[in-house]
């Protein structure tokens, strides 16, 4: 993408890389985004906004995951291959940086169904397992090559022990045998020997080798004769040790060296992930959640540079309450109507005038920025609706570049970036003007400003402009391609709202605020007459518009409350009936079960009546009449119990329904109040119903009866009364429970709740009492899953406590 580089200093693109930059958590990554151009290849852009995509969703999926472990160890490796033997704390960071590498390729790899491209990049980060392992048996964490490195460092350790303590065993005895010429009774280090402080007088007592002496010359710091081989033969082994150490170093180091390429391919994949990290971290902190879309698909990238739409953009680099601008280009007629903007077909330039701090510019920039991002793989702050297209360059000409030493005039400056813009930009570039014509003489300055604006309209380009010129406003209105829009001024508040509005012109308002600020009445009247009055009418008439538009706005977002509303109301009454039919089909469920348990019962217990018939036959007189006494009893009471079953089958006998027409009053199964019909039945017999304020749709199968509306019913007899005028059925507050089964009282609470909303009760008190729990446990799941609940708690301590639970129904 060919954009200034003056362009992108000036214009807020490098803050936004440095804001990058600060999100990475490595060197190499910081490196990258630092180096981060926007691209002007479609498919460049389109993978960097994948790989954005699936960084936040591998922060979502991982909100642990980090790479704050790993360090810049290229350098390292390369230094190793050549020959150069490194530390062992450089190893340990060698370590630790392949070691967490591997961790990240493994969390990665799990996820690869849901981040495809991001594991392409983790699959060059290579297998170093063997590597880091070896580090680890041989250093430990504070960076010190242990015993066990090998064999022969844990002998010549050993070894270097035992020499060590002969050496200080020897020289304590020293210090027991020759107290009188001891200064002090102490064993020290000079020059790596051990010595032994003598006073310097009695020096002569203790033949030895002299290593120091004390500032005062009192004391000499003397090796004894007969310990210097045995310090010989303990420095020796420190050197042999040394040595030791420095091949297990040596060999580490050209383990690592062997592999620097691939070390390097490591680093470089993790700086890539991490760059991806770091665009979802800074995605959050601007509040960029809805660009890029989530997914492999991402059609809000447009290939072609031929139209824009940008919804709801905020600008990136603002802080605090940001008013979003919404902003479009070319042939956006979709969105554009969408929003009941003003429709004058599509168009490539855009002239925005208003008022100086009226939001403008920053209109512009936000522009600006948002193509930049997109071309860049960055987040962009705008809503999930955008469209945005890949430009091929980007120009801008906003703020006053006026210099002392160059010269140059504001209006000099102007014109010089403009004539650098007219003979770069193409038909697929991205041109922004600000402040266009001005700085120079109105009507020679209005002119140019004509003339720039055809000459971009001929080449294609998108361009969005601001100016003060009036004629402009004009020109914008009759000339096909280009349209007006404006930011608003409160002129009441003398502030400007920061809203962009796209079809209208800006007002000037200049007399307006001279009134509001006081200025007297003969002057504003002396000001109006020198204006030319069909300037004065347009002005009037862009002001009428104004108010028609933000009244067509009120009324407009007031009808979508209200749609809104109604949609909500029709899905709350639809989740009741359905939660109504539920109720009574597991009511009928659970009751014909019960039915086929006691008739089986019974079945079974005739079986055995028979049998001790057939057995009384060999019974005497006495007992065979017992026998037909206990058969007969058993055969009344299971003649009683399937009678007393058989009554309780729901058996719902209706007569056919009359044919429905709109206004029939209807009755559905359970539900007390009748409805209205809105329409007839359709041919699988769904019809809409109002019932009171709320409409549902439902099937015929769900109504019990119907009575005609407005004459009477078939049959001649009077309609029912109307909704509103029945009675509300009185429901209780409260709703005990103890001593119910968990099946029983779930059945009990359903139609409770079903009736309490029915009346209008709002908050409802269930007794179940403590106990074990269970029945506690099964209420309150089953009211944290029912629709007509809003809430639910324990009670206050002297209302119950945890024996008793508070149900807040839904509104």
């Amino acid at each position: 993408m060919t954009t200034p580089e003056k362009s992108l200093s000036t214009l807020g693109y490098d803050k936004l890389i440095a804001r990058l930059a600060a999100q990475c958590q490595t060197a190499r990554g910081r490196a990258l985004a630092l180096a981060l151009k926007p691209s002007a290849d479609y498919s460049e852009v389109l993978h960097r906004q994948r790989l954005t995509a699936e960084g936040r969703r591998l922060r979502e999926m991982k909100p642990n995951v980090g790479l704050g472990a790993v360090r810049d160890i290229g350098t390292l490796a390369h230094q190793a291959g050549l020959g150069h033997v490194l530390e062992p704390a450089e190893l340990l960071d060698v370590q630790a940086t392949l070691a967490h590498g591997h961790t990240v390729r493994e969390t990665i790899d799990r996820l690869r169904v849901y981040l495809p491209f991001l594991a392409e990049i983790s699959d060059h980060i290579g297998d170093f397992r063997e590597i880091t392992t070896e580090i680890g048996r041989c250093i430990n964490q504070r960076a010190e090559v242990v015993d066990a490195a090998s064999p022969v460092l844990a002998q010549l350790r050993r070894e270097s022990r035992v020499a060590h303590d002969r050496l200080t065993a020897r020289l304590n005895q020293l210090l027991t045998s020759s107290r009188t010429a001891i200064q002090e009774p102490i064993v020290t280090l000079r020059d790596g020997r051990y010595v032994i402080p003598v006073k310097a007088e009695q020096r002569a007592q203790v033949p030895g080798i002299v290593h120091d002496v004390s500032s005062s010359g009192a004391t000499v710091f003397l090796e004894p004769l007969e310990t210097v081989e045995m310090g010989n033969r303990w420095r020796e082994m420190l050197a042999e040790e040394q040595r030791e150490v420095a091949r297990i170093l040596r060999e580490l180091s050209s383990r690592v060296g062997a592999r620097d390429a691939d070390i390097a391919e490591t680093i470089e994949a993790l700086a890539k992930i991490d760059l991806s990290l770091a665009k979802a971290r800074l995605g959050e902190e601007m509040g960029a959640k809805e660009l890029p879309h989530d997914g492999h698909e991402q059609p809000w990238l447009r290939e072609k540079p031929d139209a824009l739409f940008l919804e709801n953009a905020r600008h990136p680099l603002l802080t605090g309450e940001v008013v979003p601008v919404t902003v479009w280009l070319g042939d956006e007629g979709e969105n554009r109507n969408s929003r009941g903007e003003s429709d004058r077909g599509a168009f490539s330039v855009l002239l925005i005038t208003g008022p100086n701090t009226g939001g403008k510019t920053v209109a512009l920039k936000t522009v600006w920025l948002s193509s930049l991002m997109v071309q860049a793989g960055l987040p962009v702050p705008a809503g999930a609706n955008s469209r945005l297209p890949i430009f091929d360059a980007a120009y801008a000409d906003i703020g006053d570049e006026q210099s002392i030493e160059q010269s140059l005039s504001t209006f000099s400056s102007h014109v010089g970036n403009i004539i650098s813009i007219l003979e770069s930009a193409t038909g697929g570039s991205l041109v922004l003007l600000d402040e266009l014509g001005a700085g120079t003489d109105p009507v020679e300055g209005a002119a140019l400003a004509k003339a720039i604006l055809s000459h971009l309209l001929a080449i294609g380009c998108l361009t969005v402009a601001t100016t003060h010129h009036g004629e402009l406003k004009a020109f914008a209105h009759t000339t096909p391609g280009i349209a007006n829009a404006s930011v608003e001024f409160d002129v009441e508040t003398l502030s400007p709202t920061y809203r962009l509005h796209i079809g209208l012109p800006g007002q000037s308002n200049a007399l307006a605020i001279a009134q509001r600020l006081g200025m007297p009445e003969p002057i504003l009247d002396e000001a109006r007459a020198g204006i030319d009055p069909d300037r004065l009418a347009v002005e009037s008439l862009i002001s009428d518009l104004h108010r028609e538009r933000e009244a067509a706005e009120t009324a407009s977002a007031e009808q979508r409350t209200a749609a809104l509303e109604a949609e909500r109301g029709r899905q709350r009454v639809t989740k009741e009936l359905q939660s109504l039919e539920a109720n009574r089909t597991r009511l009928i469920e659970k009751t014909q079960r019960e039915m086929e348990t006691e008739l089986a019962q019974m079945r079974s217990r005739l079986r055995d009546a028979t049998r001790e018939l057939q057995k009384a036959e060999r019974l005497n007189v006495f007992e065979r009449a017992q026998a037909v006494e206990a058969a007969k009893e058993e055969v009344a009471e299971a003649e009683t119990s399937v009678k007393r079953v058989t009554t309780r089958t729901p058996r719902r006998r209706r007569a056919p329904l009359p044919q429905i027409a709109a206004g029939d009053q209807v009755f559905l199964i359970d539900v007390p109040t009748p409805g209205e019909a809105i329409s007839p039945p359709d041919e699988q017999g769904d019809l809409d119903v109002k019932l009171g304020s709320l409409r549902a749709r439902i099937n015929v199968q769900q109504i019990e009866r119907v009575e005609k509306g407005e004459g009477g019913n078939e049959d001649g007899r009077a309609a029912a009364p109307p909704a509103s005028r029945l009675p509300m059925p009185t429901i209780p507050p409260e709703l005990d429970l103890r001593g119910l089964t968990v099946d029983e009282a779930l059945l009990l609470i359903d139609q409770h709740l079903d009736e309490a909303a029915r009346a209008g009760v709002r908050e409802l008190r269930i007794i179940h009492g403590k106990g074990t729990g269970t029945l506690r446990r099964a209420v309150r799941e089953m009211l944290s899953k029912h629709a007509l609940v809003q809430g639910h708690a324990a009670a206050q301590p002297r209302g119950g406590g945890d024996g008793v639970t508070v149900v807040e129904l839904a509104g």
